[in-house]
């Protein structure tokens, strides 16, 4: 599939250019016209007319494409993003349900085409070569939950191996020896690789990575491998919910005790789990917000969960049937 960031790396021109050339909306030099027209030809490459016929509107404000509008992160930044917009009299640009590679791109070249300035891109699916390139032609794509190294000041993310090594820590001094980690396909396929490299505390305790299901109600069924296992870490903030009501219900049918730590979207104070990792959503979200408007030009590094007890009544009463209470 050809895009318009494979016509702007042939022609050796910006997106941008590329963009005002097919719409002809902007004068553009008869040499870069040229380079473009010819990279078209020769890549065979069909514009986007929908995308095309978006450009009626001048007015070209911040964009959004993510997987989820209910994601808490999403939907605190959505929030700020168009108070901030509506505030300068600039729309807002929102698209979410991205499924594939195809679709991500077909979004991501409709918002360039329309010329907006900054957008904030959830990418789950495309190839990590081809990501880095629109990161390299639009500088103000900041793209959330991924992390392309050479573009670091670009990405939003949540550092999951600093993270999982609070949790793992915190489990290793209270005794676990054998800890079941798991956590989406997405994370799965950037800690995996890392663990390998990594010393105390994970070399004190026997761990079993995990690629979680899409659908909660398998869970149970793929996260409690062995039966020696009786710590568990969950890193998907969607699916650490349901395995913890999982691991609730059929306790006394493993006959063993298994101590959960998941990790939370929620605001510090909420109830989740004996002991819950908290991501930094409001951080996170204020940082997306001032690399959007151009208030700071790159993205101050990773962000690092913070591990928390917090407990309802019935988790204290499920907590001290299992002797960890204290």
């Amino acid at each position: 599939m050809t895009t318009i960031v494979d016509v702007a790396n042939k022609a050796g021109v910006s997106v941008a250019t590329v963009s005002r050339i097919i719409n002809k909306n902007t004068p553009v030099s008869e040499a870069k016209v040229a380079k473009v027209m010819a990279a078209i030809k020769a890549l065979n490459f069909v514009p986007n007319y929908h995308a095309q016929n978006l450009t009626v509107n001048p007015q070209t404000g911040p964009g959004m494409i993510v997987q989820s509008i209910q994601d808490p992160l999403s939907a605190s930044l959505l929030k700020d993003l168009s108070a901030r917009a509506s505030s300068l009299s600039q729309p807002l640009h929102l698209a979410s349900g991205a499924h594939s590679e195809a679709q991500e791109i077909h979004l991501l070249e409709n918002y360039l085409a329309l010329g907006v300035q900054a957008l904030y891109f959830e990418s789950q699916h495309m190839d990590e070569q081809r990501l880095a390139e629109f990161m390299r032609l639009h500088p103000r794509l900041l793209v959330a939950k991924r992390y392309v190294s050479q573009f670091a000041s670009q990405c939003l993310h949540l550092d999951l191996i600093a993270s999982l090594w609070l949790a793992i820590t915190s489990l290793v001094e209270r005794g676990h020896s054998h800890i079941t980690v798991c956590c989406d396909a997405q994370q799965y396929q950037e800690i995996s690789p890392q663990l390998v490299n990594i010393d105390s505390p994970f070399s004190q305790a026997t761990l079993t990575v995990n690629c979680l299901p899409h659908d909660p109600r398998d869970c149970i069924s793929s996260v409690i491998g062995s039966d020696k296992c009786s710590a568990l870490v969950c890193l998907s903030p969607r699916l650490s919910w349901p395995i913890w009501q999982q691991v609730q219900q059929q306790t006394e049918q493993l006959n063993r005790q298994i101590e959960f730590i998941g990790a939370s979207n929620n605001a510090p104070g909420g109830k989740l789990s004996y002991s819950t990792l908290f991501y930094p959503v409001e951080a996170m979200a204020r940082q997306a917000l001032a690399f959007l408007f151009a208030e700071q030009a790159e993205v101050r590094g990773a962000f690092v969960a913070q591990l928390e007890a917090c407990y309802s009544e019935n988790e204290l009463s499920y907590v001290s049937r299992l002797g960890a209470a204290g």
